[in-house]
């Protein structure tokens, strides 16, 4: 039972402490949060009557958003930790300020505690998630948040009981300091989960400077209203916003009326009334969202959904009309707060997906900064207008009416957005379980199975794929007898979304021309009915049809807990299969040879890594891999070596995963080993992501072949990128590039003798390949900055370098020149500014000790240099130009092992003769 528990939370190995943090962390601002805002009214009521709320709310939709977008813009010079200290210590120190005046008459004060708590509330929240963006990547943040807004959910409910239960017990200002002692459990959390932050946070303000929108507001004015589907969206949000903020001033209005003649008690009743209200509501909204929101979604529909909200408004509202008193405005107000954050915001989000990332972005950067404003505004101006329960519940109800017609005009403009977004196949398939939840959807996606156009059917079953108990078969089942094969598998394939038992038309198929359309046949037949899944592959195990037999054997290599025991026999049965399926087969043998007892299955499996079919080695590769048979792992590297097996080689010892990287390190060091096959080892090291790997690789960044030495630091740039603390920091990276930079001044001194244009095509040819050879060098710089700086900016840096423009170009020499460390930028920016040869020879044989040198004197280097294309190249010099001092040289490599450089060394000598 723990495990299960255990696997139900979507947190990671080495993610658990980061995220406990987190959750406190956003447990704690919700708290603080609730604590205080049944302050916000119960204090201005206490002072003001509330015809005066609707200056309030203006003063709120003027100032809130805005000093909080200021706060934000102006601190972009701190770090995030630096500032979420800084916010909380002010809030703490306001929070003192407010402790020590609110005794006093101070007219304007009941109205600066309510603009106040609405900006600290956004402050905190927003700077919670900007955090969590500097902590999680993107596959995290899918994953955890989630978790984290249960937290947010418990926050809410443990600071709302405080006003609601303690409100007797603890004063105004016990309150307060309650709420600043939280500010300081904040600013220690931050802290702490700060040193778990990834290391592009470290640039002060880095990520604000890049999420920061630049759009200006008539560009969203243009996107929205260009658009259907977002202008209703947003009059939907403005209109319940509008209705909503009537319903919180209708409550208010009511408590001020009911305990108008209360006195001192006045204060503590309403504070306790708003404690207790959000209390309920936060655990209603909880429940409904576990229990009705999933069913509302999936069996009614997208419709349904966003209708509750308004729907619910308007019910409510004409109870206030018909009735108006506390219990029936709190019931308006409670049914707003209960469905927006349930039934409501899960259709919402449905509204969502037919929109990119960047239209999203943008929609609910409109939202934030104007539709928000703009809502509370109106809504003042109504209250100030109307000033009475009756009178602004019959401009709710008006605007709730409006927001029920915009609800049903706003499900068929989603359904048109989808439609449109299903015929360009632009629907993201990360967020496909979200849309087979909506019986709109799915019913756009069956009809689009009618479509005359292959590719859209494809596209259309493979989404089909995540919905279950689609009511489609009649569509769907027509589709096994499609004249494409890859419809006929992908129909298939889509099967199990069906409600029912299709096994009798899947049978039907195991005939099927098409090799993938039996094997998803067999597997729809062995999974439909667990209970029935071993006795069904027994079976098809022992068809008469050998095509039957393979594709039954590979849903039994897939299928390892239908729990069948295969035996050595069946598999050579099928490894003796003569005639067209005998590849087929033994690659199916290969697979049911994984299952064997080891020592039956390695010396298989062996046998079959030796097969002339391609075919058959992937497969054998493949399942050994999926077997765990380390003893094979030697064999399958050298299929590295192999062009046509090198893919599944590669996919091969991925599945083996970290359990190898000692056996490839191995390899990778023995220069006993082809240089072939060593030259492929980075790339698979570079794709397991552990300190082994790293290391491994660091101990090689000296390698002789400069195309291995140039693969091993490109597998280190892709460690760093997929894990930001791989490799370690280790003197081994800045020690190579010292030497990466002296080999380029090397290379630079061994080009100058051959730079003359008048030379010959040999020499071009030679001064060519220096010229590479000096790039790829500048290249491995680079790139070993980028494992000691931050990656992307030293990417930008070398693109813009390599670049046609001078005005980035100039930009790059001047970020490298505040960014690298003395030592470096003395070496490493001459190469960069210099645009003398001459000058850069001179400091090479200042800092370096390389002369300048003689062409014959360049071309004795060149050929004690490891580069074979340079030695070919400068052999072809020698005997070009009949360079007779040098035939010695000719006559040594005559017999060297590299067919080009003995060749191009047996020519030059015979003209040096």
């Amino acid at each position: 039972m723990r495990k299960r528990l255990l696997d139900l939370v979507p947190v990671r190995s080495g993610e658990g402490h980061v995220t406990s943090l987190m959750f406190l962390y956003i447990f704690s601002t919700l708290t603080f949060y609730y604590i205080l805002k049944p302050m916000r009214s119960s204090f201005f009521l206490k002072n003001l009557p509330s015809t005066k709320l609707p200056f309030a709310y203006i003063l709120t939709a003027i100032f809130a958003g805005t000093l909080t977008t200021l706060v934000f813009k102006y601190s972009r010079r701190l770090s995030v930790v630096s500032l979420l200290t800084a916010t909380n210590l002010v809030i703490v120190g306001t929070l003192f300020y407010f402790r020590s005046v609110m005794g006093r008459p101070i007219w304007y004060l009941p109205y600066v505690w309510f603009v106040y708590l609405q900006i600290v509330s956004v402050l905190q929240v927003a700077q919670f998630w900007l955090l969590a963006g500097y902590i999680y990547d993107n596959r995290q943040a899918k994953r955890i948040y989630g978790l984290l807004g249960a937290g947010a959910i418990a926050g809410s409910i443990a600071g709302s009981f405080v006003p609601a239960f303690l409100s007797k017990t603890l004063s105004t200002d016990m309150k307060l300091l309650i709420a600043a002692g939280i500010c300081f459990v904040l600013i220690a959390l931050a802290q702490i989960a700060w040193r778990y932050r990834r290391p592009e946070a470290d640039e002060p303000g880095a990520g604000r400077k890049q999420e920061e929108s630049q759009d200006r507001l008539v560009d969203l004015l243009r996107l929205v209203f260009g658009s259907r589907h977002l202008a209703l969206m947003v009059l939907l949000v403005c209109l319940t916003l509008i209705a909503s903020q009537i319903a919180e001033w209708q409550v208010n209005n009511a408590l001020d009326r009911s305990y108008r003649d209360l006195g001192q008690d006045k204060e503590n009743l309403i504070d306790q009334f708003w404690g207790r209200f959000y209390f309920w509501t936060n655990i209603l909204g909880i429940t409904l969202q576990l229990t009705v929101t999933g069913f509302v979604v999936s069996r009614l529909g997208i419709g349904a959904a966003i209708v509750f909200l308004p729907g619910g408004l308007l019910l409510a509202s004409i109870g206030v009309f018909l009735a108006p008193s506390l219990s029936t405005t709190a019931l308006a107000l409670g049914s707003n707060n209960v469905f927006r954050y349930s039934i409501n915001r899960a259709g919402f989000e449905l509204l969502y997906l037919p929109l990119s990332p960047a239209v999203r972005k943008k929609l609910k950067l409109f939202v934030d900064v104007f539709v928000d404003r703009l809502g509370r505004a109106i809504a003042a101006l109504v209250i100030l207008t109307f000033n009475n329960l009756r009178s602004t519940s019959a401009a709710a109800i008006l605007l709730t009416v409006t927001s029920v017609g915009v609800c049903l005009a706003l499900r068929k403009a989603y359904v048109n957005a989808f439609r449109e977004q299903l015929a360009r196949r632009e629907v993201d398939l990360a967020e496909i379980q979200r849309y087979v939840t909506d019986p709109q959807s799915l019913r756009l996606l069956v009809d689009a199975l009618d479509s005359p156009h292959e590719r859209q059917i494809l596209y259309s079953l493979r989404l089909l794929q995540s919905a279950r108990r689609v009511d489609g078969a009649g569509k769907l089942l027509p589709l096994l007898k499609h004249a494409s094969p890859h419809v006929r598998e992908q129909a298939v394939r889509t099967l199990p979304a069906l409600p029912g038992n299709y096994g009798q038309a899947a049978e039907e198929l195991l005939k099927d021309p098409s090799e993938l359309v039996r094997q998803a046949a067999a597997e729809y037949i062995c999974s439909v009915d667990p209970a029935q899944t071993a006795d069904r592959l027994r079976g098809l195990l022992d068809h008469k049809e050998i095509d039957v037999r393979v594709a039954a054997a590979r849903c039994v290599a897939s299928l390892p807990s239908a729990g069948l025991q295969m035996t050595q026999d069946y598999v050579r049965g099928l490894l003796s299969v003569q005639g067209p399926a005998a590849v087929q087969a033994r690659t199916a043998g290969a697979h049911l040879a994984a299952l064997l007892p080891a020592r039956e299955s390695v010396g298989l499996l062996r046998e079959l890594l030796g097969d002339l079919a391609p075919e058959v080695v992937a497969g054998a590769m493949r399942a050994g891999a999926r077997a765990g048979q380390l003893d094979l792992v030697f064999d399958v590297v050298q299929k590295l070596s192999e062009r046509r097996l090198r893919g599944d080689a590669r996919d091969a010892l991925l599945t083996y995963g970290q359990r190898i990287t000692g056996s490839l390190g191995d390899i990778l060091a023995d220069t006993g080993h082809s240089l072939k096959l060593r030259r492929e080892i980075p790339w698979v090291l570079a794709r397991i992501p552990t300190l082994r790997s790293a290391d491994i690789l660091l101990d090689n960044l000296g390698a002789q072949d400069p195309l291995l030495r140039y693969r091993v630091v490109k597998a280190l740039n892709r460690l760093h990128e997929t894990k930001h603390e791989l490799p370690p920091a280790r003197p081994v990276i800045a020690e190579r590039i010292y030497s990466e930079t002296r080999a380029y001044y090397e290379a630079l001194a061994l080009w100058q003798p051959f730079a003359d244009k008048r030379n010959s095509a040999s020499a071009h040819l030679l001064e060519s390949a220096l010229r590479e050879k000096m790039d790829q060098d500048l290249e491995i710089i680079f790139r070993l900055l980028g494992l000691q700086y931050r990656q992307k900016d030293i990417y930008f840096a070398y693109s813009a370098l390599k670049g046609s423009r001078s005005d980035r170009r100039a930009a790059a020499i001047e970020f490298l020149d505040n960014l690298l460390q003395k030592n470096l930028k003395s070496l490493i920016l001459p190469l960069l500014e210099e645009p003398s040869a001459e000058r850069l020879i001179d400091m090479a044989s200042r800092i370096f000790g390389i002369p300048p040198y003689t062409r014959e004197e360049a071309l004795r280097k060149i050929l004690e240099r490891p580069d074979v294309w340079l030695k070919a190249c400068a052999l072809h010099e020698i005997g070009d130009e009949r360079i007779t001092a040098l035939s010695d040289l000719c006559r040594t490599f005559s017999g060297a092992t590299d067919l080009v450089v003995r060749e191009t060394a047996e020519w030059a000598l015979k003209r040096v003769a």
